[in-house]
């Protein structure tokens, strides 16, 4: 596909067949995935060593927004909403190793779960998806109108 809307003169439908070629990236869903682990991890580390295991109250509320803000970078570097979604599931596997890990080096000092629930996970996918998707639209618009 990518061949034909190379080969094509018309504009809009070369950028269409790109877009198309292009639309579940692996690449793309694995650094979601790395970036929303690393998230989980963060969040289970910061407040191990900042809270001492009493989770803040606006912690999920800040969770929500880093998803929103991640999901926006993802989108500024070209992830697709669905691999920006698919990859914010991987926030519990990541918050559950840090707990694991926690419970390796620190024994009874460790935390017994994340403090989130897994559920949360679907409501981070929705929140990422939809920042990606907004930034790639923008983005796609505005290189229109510089054309």
């Amino acid at each position: 596909m990518q061949n034909e809307a190379s080969s094509v003169n018309d504009q809009k439908w070369a950028a269409q067949t790109r877009l198309a070629a292009g639309r579940f990236g692996w690449r793309g869903a694995g650094l979601s995935a790395a970036v929303f682990a690393a998230l989980g991890m963060g969040m289970v580390l910061l407040t191990q060593f900042f809270w001492l295991h009493d989770a803040p109250a606006g912690l999920w509320p800040g969770v929500m927004v880093g998803s929103g803000v991640l999901g926006a970078l993802l989108g500024l570097r070209r992830v697709g909403p669905l691999e920006a979604g698919a990859g914010a599931l991987a926030f519990p596997p990541g918050a559950w190793l840090a707990v694991v890990v926690l419970q390796a080096v620190l024994g009874d000092a460790a935390p017994r779960d994340p403090g989130v629930a897994d559920q949360g996970a679907t409501v981070l996918a929705v929140i990422a998806a939809c920042a990606a998707g907004s930034i790639r639209s923008l983005t796609a618009l505005r290189r229109s109108a510089a054309t």
